[in-house]
């Protein structure tokens, strides 16, 4: 869609990254729209696995243009390609961008487009996550305005026609925003993007990472999204029946069945990693850092059991640092319901609990008060009858 420079901030003296699109009309201000979108989000979430957003504008020969901050590396997509990450560096760049899209849904920001593509990985071993033109705060991937693409299901088209319509769009449209072979199906289908479906996305970045290969894999972009609406996922014969249940929950049909958060996810992953048990108690270590110092993810099932320690018990969480609320982030032309606010009508406030410690304190100091006043009331008797 258009063009990066390498360049030189001739005042900082820094290399950036710019990015350019030369389109006009009605494209050029949508693409105006997503480089802003992106400048906003860098801009609020400010995370070191975030790709850092310098600037935004036009400029008359070259169009909308971004400028970025320049990362010496290559893409996780690359990676993936070259085969040249072992295991537990793989792991770690899973651990680091799941830091920065879990800072993204604190404050309901949706991606919407999480792939390995998306993923760049500095030669320093930073991961960093990029690409939030088309995030949005209450993400919506209508593909038809007239109606839902699941009309073609009700008209006797059968799954295979959904598919080769919608690959035609993809292709002639341009409507779709995100990459198919990485979209769950409810957002192949025209319903709107929800961290559930980041999370989706996530899963099929850290399938393909370990395994090299697609969980729906298919000739073609029709194949592709036939196998994601209707075939199970592709499990590899050598992957253990532990990371195989992993997968297929973290890949399930319905967003319902699916991890409810991205550390609860990589938990459960991680335990399933083959090698020693040092390897594993390493990444569940780096799981427990925040390296932006905000919070600490309660490393759970932290596997402490397997190094003769016992299990906590304890779960991870995704909520936001203690005594901090999550920052409502309101995009350009969003609407402006978030993720959040949406949920907000259907989730009841809690009564408040009960400090059942501080009421059997009052109850013991009101006892023992009646048990002195009993002892010294025949005393006090006596006394006033001798005045």
């Amino acid at each position: 869609m258009g063009t990066v420079y390498l360049a030189e901030d001739p005042l900082l003296k820094r290399r950036v990254a710019i990015k350019v699109v030369r389109v006009t009309g009605a494209a050029r201000h949508q693409a105006m729209l997503r480089f802003r979108r992106e400048a906003e989000i860098s801009a609020q979430l400010n995370h070191p696995n975030l790709v850092t957003v310098f600037d935004v504008g036009v400029e008359e020969d070259l169009g909308p243009f971004l400028t970025m901050e320049y990362v010496e590396g290559k893409s996780l997509g690359r990676h993936i390609k070259d085969k040249d990450l072992d295991l537990e560096t793989s792991a770690r760049v899973l651990i680091q961008a799941m830091r920065a899209l879990r800072a993204a849904h604190r404050r309901a920001i949706v991606h919407r487009d999480v792939k390995p593509d998306n993923i760049l990985l500095s030669e320093e071993g930073r991961a960093k996550l990029m690409d939030f033109g088309i995030a949005r705060s209450m993400g919506h991937m209508s593909l038809d305005p007239e109606g839902p693409l699941e009309d073609t299901l009700l008209l006797g088209g059968g799954t295979e026609a959904l598919a080769q319509t919608l690959a035609l769009r993809l292709t002639a449209s341009g409507d779709f925003l995100g990459s198919p072979a990485y979209a769950p199906p409810e957002v192949l289908k025209g319903s709107e993007g929800t961290p559930a479906s980041d999370r989706y996305s996530f899963a099929a970045t850290a399938f393909e990472l370990l395994t090299g290969q697609l969980p729906h894999p298919g000739e073609g972009l029709t194949a592709i999204i036939i196998h994601i609406l209707q075939e199970p996922v592709a499990i590899p014969p050598d992957m253990s029946p532990r990371m195989a249940g992993v997968f297929q929950r973290a890949l399930s049909v319905d967003p319902e069945d699916r991890y409810t958060s991205l550390p609860e996810f990589m938990e459960e992953l991680i335990d399933t990693l083959p090698g020693p048990v040092s390897l594993r108690a390493r990444l569940f270590a780096l799981l427990g850092h925040e390296e932006d110092s905000t919070s600490s993810v309660s490393t759970a099932r932290f596997r402490i059991a397997e190094l003769g320690m016992g299990d906590t018990g304890a779960h991870p969480i995704e909520a936001s640092p203690r005594g901090t609320q999550p920052v409502k982030i309101t995009l350009a032309e969003d609407p402006v319901e978030t993720y959040l606010s949406s949920r907000r009508s259907r989730i009841q406030p809690q009564p408040d609990e009960v400090d059942w410690l501080g009421v059997l304190k009052w109850a013991a100091l009101v006892f023992l008060l009646l048990q002195v006043f009993w002892w010294l009331a025949p005393a006090l008797s006596r006394f006033q009858l001798k005045s």
